[in-house]
């Protein structure tokens, strides 16, 4: 029986019928929520195991699982070096127990060595001698570098912004130097190559002649420097003066980062007709939101610039932002962005120039302001 009282309603559950039903709906809630609980803890499981599955196999290399797969596919049979089952099982054994792959010296060294974690970037495209041991390496300056350019920031007399290059008022080129103190050993007369830095004699001389190349054949080219200590964020520095440029110069389209590798002589110079070249490679970070087209131009470059001088650029490589990589590397700021290596610390002055030599005509060539680069220069 029922009675309302105004927004109210009342329930009699004296009537033996009423206090049925209310047990009954009661009983069927609980069996709801038992229902969805079973299905959920159901599922759940399903994806951990899933999840636990997926990270074991994660410790097995893809040759090796290619292998196992070969077995029974007949295809794979013929794609794959014959292996027997005893070398599969004893490859997918000790590659569960340890995660060490026998081929691959970083398993077993990248916890040892923390420069091996460089080793995990993604080779997009590379030269026919170009492997994980040749990818650019990132060093940082030595301590004393540190305080002589602190020492240097508070000269009044140092110029913190480059003057522009040639007469071309239109400037479409802006090349910087994030790691402005990178150097090559020959010209500062060092062995050493944790000493290949210099706060005055370095890559931003490299930059200059780019530069000034570009300015000879019709592109308007500007670069521009600042001093700052690599333990302030290299990066956070370079990018607010990269938009201070841009902002003074508002027809710039192309940004070219140039950096010296810290990889040894015999990974990053090339011999072509009796001249010997710095070895170009780039850059490209994942996480920029301009990824694809960065991507997308360093390909073209890099297929250009070996027709113009055959492997003159060994590789375009994509870093993300992991393991202290940057992954980003300004180039969020323009469709356009180069992140470039010169060479590395046994290079020189000369082999740098005439390397970007190259580059600067390649680039010039697709903007549309110079002559087609004819083969060899």
């Amino acid at each position: 029986m029922k009675k309302r009282y105004h927004s109210f309603i009342t329930v009699n559950m004296s009537q033996p019928r009423t206090r049925q039903t209310f047990v009954l709906l009661c009983f069927a809630v609980a069996f709801t929520f038992a229902l969805a609980g079973a299905l959920a803890m159901g599922q759940a499981k399903s994806r951990l195991a899933s999840a636990e599955f997926s990270r074991i196999t994660s410790h097995i290399s893809s040759k090796t699982l290619l292998m196992a797969m070969s077995e029974n596919i007949p295809y794979l049979q013929e794609k794959m070096q014959e292996a027997g089952m005893e070398e599969i099982a004893s490859r997918m054994a000790l590659e569960l127990a340890t995660s060490i792959d026998l081929r691959d010296p970083r398993t077993y060294l990248g916890k040892e060595l923390p420069m091996y974690d460089l080793f995990d970037s993604e080779i997009d495209v590379a030269s026919s001698d170009f492997d994980y041991t040749s990818i650019p390496i990132e060093s940082p300056p030595p301590p004393e570098l540190e305080q002589e350019i602190i020492k240097a920031m508070e000269d009044p007399d140092e110029d913190v912004n480059e003057r522009p290059t040639g007469s071309i008022k239109n400037k479409q080129v802006l090349i910087y130097n994030t790691h402005f103190w990178e150097s090559y050993l020959p010209e500062l007369g060092k062995k050493d190559p944790r000493l290949a830095s210099d706060v005055r004699k370095n890559i931003t001389t490299i930059s200059k002649h780019m530069a000034n190349q570009l300015e000879k054949m019709g592109v308007g080219a500007v670069t521009v420097k600042r001093k700052y200590t690599w333990n302030s964020g290299s990066y956070v520095q370079s990018r607010k003066m990269v938009k201070a440029a841009m902002a003074q110069y508002e027809d710039v389209t192309y940004l070219i980062d140039l950096h010296r590798d810290a990889q040894r002589r015999p990974k990053t110079t090339k011999v072509v007709n009796g001249k010997t070249y710095a070895r170009l490679a780039f850059v490209v970070g994942r996480e920029s939101k301009h990824y694809e087209e960065n991507l997308r131009l360093a390909r073209e470059l890099y297929k250009r610039l070996n027709e113009v001088v055959p492997g003159i650029c060994s590789t375009v490589i994509i870093k993300k932002r992991e393991k202290g990589n940057n992954g980003e590397y300004n180039q969020s700021l323009s469709p356009n962005s180069l992140l470039v290596e010169v060479g590395g610390v046994d290079n020189t002055f000369e082999e740098a120039n005439r390397s970007v030599e190259v580059l600067a005509r390649v680039i010039a060539e697709r903007i549309g302001k110079a002559k087609p680069v004819s083969n060899g220069r």
